[in-house]
């Protein structure tokens, strides 16, 4: 066991790769439970030494009915104990607790007169916006996929340009997408999928010899696989004298360049994420969307934030009217920005601007 020791001090400063704890686990082993116990002992000695300013977790868990006391003591007025205590058991404090900051006054005491009520409202509205953005974020996700295949296909007269390691940054990483992508691929009970597996084949490339034309395998990725494939393009690859082919992608969307594309597209993600896993989105800080501020009328306004929610609206409806597709963002925003006090009162933590929705953008 001394040479267990002597092993592990000699690591202590760098961290331990998993062939030399391996090595730690099967000395420790073979000496008993004894030696196993002190060199769980020394490992958690080395994470203490690497981590000198963290701190165990040690609260405790509380109750719903606890945790509404808490609220109670802290100010919030609630007039049914027991809907409020089913709220928090049904939806997680945790989550919560991000919608009670707009209505926290000094020392974490709720305002005067803030009721559950108040609270519970403001986290449905948010809901409620989540609910309306996500389909056009689905929407434009297919129209994405289908203009950049489109464009690509033509440009290079391959259906299987994504087999081709020149036209990427990084083809490592294409391939983790492919590999990914693929597993569902064949094990998918699609009726394309189990057709095109059945049937067809590519010498492209004998180690992704299975995988179809990006229009069928594109219809398996993620978002975030998309994103991925617009990132590693190889921009250099299409350009041609006076111009990229890939900022034709791009106009297509309203947008200037296949730069602004990538980027907006990366907005699009953390959008379509906040909103599948329903956390917090209404003042939340986003992603700066690309080449949308100049397309505002009203765009000097201090309250215009890139990384607030406004802009993302805005980004969302420069690119679906390019799209012919009809968005209906103002008409759902005006009605509930006007019917939510807390909304009105801070609207400058969402982004919006005075009578934004006058911006010759939303006409």
């Amino acid at each position: 066991m001394r040479f267990v020791g002597f092993l592990f001090f000699r690591h202590m400063v760098n961290p331990i790769s998993r062939p030399v704890i391996a090595v730690y686990v099967r000395l420790a082993r073979r000496n008993g439970l004894a030696s196993w116990s002190r060199f769980k002992r020394q490992r958690w000695a080395q994470f203490l030494i690497q981590t000198p300013g963290m701190k165990e977790y040690t609260k405790p868990y509380r109750s719903p009915q606890e945790l509404l006391e808490k609220l109670i003591g802290q100010g919030l007025v609630v007039s049914d104990r027991h809907a409020a205590t089913t709220f928090i058991l049904q939806n997680n404090y945790f989550r919560i607790k991000g919608y009670f900051v707009p209505f926290f006054g000094p020392q974490q005491k709720f305002f005067p007169g803030t009721s559950f009520s108040d609270i519970h409202n403001l986290y449905q509205a948010d809901q409620k916006i989540r609910d309306f953005l996500f389909p056009l974020i689905a929407v434009l996700e297919v129209q994405g996929r289908a203009v950049l295949d489109n464009v690509i296909t033509a440009a290079t007269g391959d259906p299987f340009w994504h087999l081709d390691s020149g036209n990427f940054r990084s083809f490592a990483v294409i391939k983790q997408v492919l590999n990914k992508a693929g597993k569902r691929f064949h094990e998918g009970r699609q009726e394309f999928a189990v057709h095109y597996r059945e049937t067809y084949y590519t010498r492209k490339s004998f180690a992704f010899r299975r995988i179809p034309p990006f229009w069928i395998i594109s219809e398996i990725f993620t978002l975030e696989q998309f994103v991925t494939f617009l990132k590693q393009i190889d921009r250099d690859q299409f350009r041609r004298t006076g111009k990229n082919l890939l900022d034709d992608c791009a106009q297509q969307f309203g947008l200037n360049g296949f730069d602004a594309l990538f980027t907006n597209f990366q907005c699009l993600l953390e959008l379509r994420n906040i909103c599948a896993h329903h956390t917090r989105l209404w003042n939340r800080n986003l992603q700066a969307p690309n080449g949308i501020v100049k397309k505002l009328g009203i765009k000097n306004s201090p309250e215009i934030k890139p990384n607030r929610l406004y802009l993302h609206l805005a980004m969302l409806r420069v690119m679906c009217k390019k799209q012919g597709i009809a968005d209906g963002i103002k008409e759902f925003f005006v009605p509930m920005l006007a019917s939510h006090s807390i909304f009105s009162r801070d609207m400058g933590s969402m982004g919006f601007p005075p009578n934004w929705e006058t911006d010759p953008i939303w006409a």
